[in-house]
């Protein structure tokens, strides 16, 4: 078996034990667990080894080339795209997780990023929580212990109530907690944002993204992006930021020029920015800010009032002749 065959065979084997992980620690929450899900996850390691990677390389996914025309028409090069990895799908799992349960993670999350550096033991006390909380907690840590992103975790039931971890310090794990999951987590809610729009219109609706990828600016000057997405002829971009937000909100706010995107084309995405601050922010500069609750909700109203005018353009109307 070749190198990217065991590779391929070593992710799938993660993404199954993860999902077993997931289950066992299912046993602590309230809600019981159903002999379909132990018997999917079973599978999922039974089978391993009879899935073969997939075909092709990572070169051969579509370009993105109405991106790419709309970036080239406002003088920016694309420097590098990142290619696919066999993580992501294990990622984007955990950033779901992560980011649908943000109230409850974001103490943990805060130490761990704090001890990341050092490879630090992490205490977080979940007396007086919510039996949700503490399930999503134990699930998240058991999830992050089972790929090594977290190198211990025991949890100490009645009467402690206490949680006694290990971070580590792998670049894989800096990256996720350092940022990684709060893009990819967007990614993916523009993904559902899209799917629900693509169901209310008839006909194709074109759909393509970039995400990380490194440009060079007109003046020369390199520039990494968050995510930019095409939705038929609508051009969004997105930035998102879990942690200081004040030195970039300026630097933002010129780049959408230069991209001559509107504000509502142009969104900034705060994990731990309560919604009355985004609404000072985004009045301050030309962008629209939002936090983890309000994004989707967002970027829905704006992708459907595009997709609105976009139709009345096709069927040969003014906007202002729609009534």
């Amino acid at each position: 078996m070749d190198q990217n065959k065991v590779e391929h065979l070593l992710e799938r084997i993660a993404i199954a034990i993860e999902r077993l992980c997931v289950v066992i620690e299912q046993r602590s929450s309230p809600q019981p667990v159903k002999v379909a899900d132990i018997t999917a996850a079973a599978d999922s390691v039974s089978k391993i080894a009879h899935v073969e990677p997939p075909q092709g390389s990572q070169d051969s996914a579509p370009r993105p080339l109405r991106l790419e025309s709309f970036l080239e028409s406002r003088g920016v090069k694309i420097k590098t795209i990142p290619g696919d990895d066999a993580a992501d799908e294990i990622i984007d799992s955990l950033s779901l997780f992560l980011g649908e349960r943000y109230n409850a993670l974001s103490g943990l999350l805060a130490k761990i990023k704090r001890a990341m550096q050092t490879g630090n033991l992490i205490t977080e006390s979940l007396k007086g929580r919510s039996q949700e909380d503490v399930s999503s907690v134990c699930q998240f840590c058991t999830r992050l212990h089972g790929i090594a992103f977290l190198e211990q975790y025991r949890y100490f039931r009645s009467p402690a109530y206490l949680i006694k971890a290990k971070s580590t310090t792998l670049p894989r794990a800096q990256q996720f907690f350092g940022g990684q999951w709060l893009e990819r987590f967007i990614l993916n809610k523009v993904k559902e944002a899209y799917l629900k729009i693509a169901s209310e219109v008839d006909g194709e609706l074109p759909f393509e993204y970039l995400i990380n990828p490194q440009i060079i600016l007109p003046n020369g000057d390199d520039f990494e992006l968050d995510l930019l997405v095409a939705v038929g002829n609508a051009i969004y971009w997105i930035e998102a930021k879990s942690g200081d937000y004040q030195q970039h909100v300026a630097k933002y706010s010129k780049f959408a020029r230069t991209l001559g995107l509107d504000y509502s084309h142009s969104l900034m995405v705060l994990a731990d920015v309560p919604r009355e601050r985004c609404n000072a922010l985004s009045s301050l500069f030309s962008m629209t800010v939002c936090n983890l609750r309000n994004f989707e909700d967002v970027l829905l109203a704006v992708m459907r009032d595009d997709t609105a005018r976009q139709k009345t353009i096709a069927d040969g109307l003014s906007p202002a002749a729609e009534t």
